[in-house]
């Protein structure tokens, strides 16, 4: 999907069943989820943290108990008002962007999370998203990105939840075009039939 039908898309309060909750349902609950994505990000998060497409706060709730200096940003004006309503002033920013830029200063974050958004994304959006990730992290800093893991037919499934065309070498590749270094790559199971990865990422 292009820009505009992802934030008519999310911009629809029909697709959000459970506030985002019922796409945990393949671990149980979104606690459980938690349990196994923190210790994936407990060595990387710290001081000024940003975490891209937060939906309607599923994960921001979490991120919130790690950090005290946590923006968020997501295309969809009804996810930011959503999350205003939950987490009020608990959050330092909130930002409606265009879908593609990260609208703060260089060398903002120390940290840049997203769970479950660029899943979605189109390869070019991805680039642009990750050289704006360049771009606002600080020196040293770390991103952690799940991302999809499908081209085509380069797996036996059909690709479920409007998957983009991503494999790990294609998203490392994009990094380090950007001068960045790709700490490590895993996949990441999210369905019964949905592999995905998930790239943590520094820049140096």
């Amino acid at each position: 999907m292009n820009i505009d039908e992802q934030k008519n898309l999310w911009n629809d309060p029909k697709n959000w069943v459970d506030d985002g909750h019922e796409w945990s349902n393949f671990f149980g609950t979104t606690d459980i989820l938690w349990k196994i994505l923190y210790p994936k990000i407990e060595n990387y998060i710290n001081g000024e943290v940003l975490e891209i497409a937060p939906g309607y706060g599923r994960i921001t709730k979490y991120l919130l108990e790690k950090t005290n200096d946590l923006s968020v940003i997501d295309l969809s004006d009804i996810c930011i008002e959503k999350c205003k309503i939950k987490f009020g002033n608990k959050i330092k920013s909130y930002i409606v962007n265009d879908g593609k830029t990260l609208t703060f200063e260089n060398e903002t974050f120390d940290f840049i999370f997203s769970f479950d958004s660029f899943v979605h994304m189109t390869a070019d959006v991805i680039e642009n998203y990750v050289n704006e990730i360049h771009r606002t992290l600080k020196n040293n800093g770390y991103a952690f990105i799940h991302h999809s893991f499908f081209y085509g037919s380069n797996i036996p499934i059909e690709n479920l939840g409007g998957r983009s065309n991503m494999t790990p070498d294609l998203f490392k590749n994009i990094v380090n075009k950007y001068d960045m270094h790709v700490i490590s790559q895993e996949d990441f199971k999210v369905s019964d039939t949905i592999i995905d990865t998930i790239t943590i990422f520094q820049k140096i």
